[in-house]
Parts: structure tokens; sequence; C-alpha cells
């Protein structure tokens, strides 16, 4: 049996074989999602722990007990399933704070998004939640909305022949595939003008053509 290893920024070494990946599309396993819950996030122990799970530090002696408040770093599968049961407590990351929301609110089609997080607002709005965090939530719908209109003007707009990597460089990947989406849109679009005028100019030929044989054989 052909297998193949399949790695994944911050697994830790976990992996598949090509047998288990073959049959993620069959029971509608979403791939960009895994690694979005791949992303790291900090967040501190509420209680000590035992010797155990020492491992969830790999900086921490392996047989020394962690204690509470111990500063962790966990890919988000885990610190969100740790937090929601009561063990840790996640810490909100920078690109979440204050100074991005009031930059968000501010002029949100300009920001690199991308660089901060291919996830942004799905992984913004999972933390949001956990957190009970509703002004975060509200900021993320209207610079959602903001870039929106913003990346589908430059879509529609934009020649096929020109080069769109500078355009989408500060998109996140949802948003790259929804102005990938209207590029699509607008191909078609056209395509179907251009389509459907041939046709017509051909009906006015034909049109033509047969009111002159008719003037023809009157004479």
């Amino acid at each position: 049996r052909l297998s193949t290893t399949v790695s994944c920024p911050g697994s830790a070494g976990r992996s598949c074989d090509a047998s288990a990946v073959s049959g993620m599309s069959s029971v509608g396993v979403d791939v960009s999602a895994l690694l979005r819950e791949e992303e790291v996030m900090v967040a501190g122990l509420d209680h000590d722990a035992g010797s155990e799970l020492a491992w969830l530090d790999a900086a921490a002696h392996p047989n020394r007990p962690l204690e509470a408040g111990h500063v962790l770093r966990l890919p988000l599968w885990c610190a969100g399933k740790l937090h929601d049961y009561g063990h840790v407590t996640l810490a909100l990351p920078e690109m979440f704070s204050d100074g991005p929301r009031r930059d968000m609110d501010a002029d949100a089609s300009h920001l690199n998004l991308r660089e901060c997080c291919d996830w942004y607002f799905e992984t913004g709005r999972e933390l949001a939640g956990r957190l009970n965090d509703e002004s975060l939530l509200e900021t993320l719908s209207r610079g959602f909305v903001a870039r929106f209109h913003k990346l589908l003007g430059a879509a529609l707009s934009a020649s096929s022949r020109v080069d769109t990597t500078a355009q989408k460089a500060k998109l996140t990947r949802v948003e790259r595939a929804l102005f990938d989406a209207g590029q699509h849109a607008k191909r078609s679009a056209d395509a179907w003008r251009l389509a459907r005028n041939a046709k017509l100019e051909a009906s006015k030929f034909a049109a033509r053509r047969r009111k002159r044989k008719a003037g023809a054989g009157d004479i």
C-alpha cells in the first residue's frame, strides 16, 4: 500500500497516510480548516497540572509539574478545547488588540491581514465566541464587509490580461477565493456578451441577405 506523510505547520510531528488523506473529501473534511486550527495561541494554566501534562510545554522539564499561571503555546484546536473545559485561559493575540481594531474601523481595506494571519476573520470569530467578546465580533463584521465591497469592485473591474498579484497580496485566504470568484464571474459574463453579440450580428447579416435575395427575385 502506498503511504504518504503529510506534515502541517505546528503539527508537532503528527502525520497521516495517503489512504486517510484520500478519504477526506468523502467525509467532507475542510483541509483549510485543519490548517487554520494549527495557528499557535498563547494560553495560561488556570490550575496546577501534574507532571504527566508537562508535554504541553516542550521547553518544560518532562518530570516537573506545571504550576497555575504557566504560559503555554498551543495550536488553536488544543488551546480552544482546554479553554472550554476550564483548564486554561486564552490570551487574545496582538492582531486582535485595541490598536488593530481601531485600524480596522478606520480603513479596513488597506490593512495587510494576510501578513497577520491567512485565516484572520475565521480565527477572530472563533476567539471572540470563546471569550464572549462582542466588540471584536462587531469590528470583524464591519471590517469584512468594507473589505468585501472593495475587493469585489477590484475583481469585477480588473482586466483578465492584468496581473492581480499585487491586489491580492493583502487578502486573506477567503478573500482571495472571493476575488478569484469575482474575476471568474466577470470573464463568464464577458464571454456570454461576446457570444450574444456575435449571434445578433449573424442574425442581422442573414436578415439583410434574405432581403436582398427577395428584392432580386422581384425584378
